[in-house]
């Protein structure tokens, strides 16, 4: 058994481990055993921190989460203007492929399962209603200080996440299929455009 003051170092490595193993095995093809021997620990340790494997898993997204959503409010948050805020979410959003490739990975994963699981749905639910949130809070403050039109504006958290994480999926498959950098500009072109339209 680990010393005492070990249990969230042992997690985390656990838990490392085990991202580790989905990206190169999959969901479906990793074993316990697969991870305790990524993390160099017994299997023994893994079941003495966590339930079982599902348990383990959902560990697994909620961490990838965590991460993304922590980059999100360290580099959003400070900025003041509700379209330089919007502008630095979808620089985030666009940096997720290269800057953080295992959440994609980690996602579709995840995805897959959804329907069947229903924690899983509940996670990746609650992720993005988390997200959408953000963003509708935010757009609090455009609508005071830009005149934007909130009932036009009701879809735009949806439509920022669904465009943002549809071209981080497309890349993560594909990454040949368009330039990174480059789509930054057409990106927030579109949003620029349309709240132009909002006004």
């Amino acid at each position: 058994m680990p010393k005492i003051g070990m249990r969230e170092v042992r997690r985390k490595q656990v838990i490392e481990a085990a991202e580790r193993c989905l990206m190169a095995k999959g969901f479906l093809h990793m074993s316990v055993k697969d991870i305790a021997a990524e993390a160099h620990v017994s299997t023994g340790i893994i079941y003495h921190y966590f339930k079982n494997k599902e348990d383990l898993l959902l560990q697994v997204i909620r961490e990838s989460f965590r991460k993304s959503h922590e980059r999100v409010m360290q580099t959003v948050e400070p900025l003041s203007g509700f379209e330089e805020k919007l502008l630095k979410h979808i620089e985030n959003i666009n940096a997720v492929p290269k800057d953080n490739p295992e959440f994609y990975t980690v996602l579709l994963n995840y995805l897959g399962q959804s329907k069947s699981d229903p924690e899983i749905n509940r996670i990746i639910a609650s992720f993005f209603k988390n997200l959408r949130a953000y963003v509708e809070f935010y757009l609090q403050k455009g609508i005071a200080e830009n005149g934007v039109d909130l009932v036009k504006a009701r879809h735009l958290p949806a439509i920022l996440i669904g465009l943002g994480m549809g071209l981080g999926i497309q890349w993560t498959i594909d990454p040949v299929s368009f330039n990174v950098e480059e789509m930054e500009e057409s990106f927030k072109m579109f949003f620029r455009s349309y709240l132009s339209s909002m006004r």
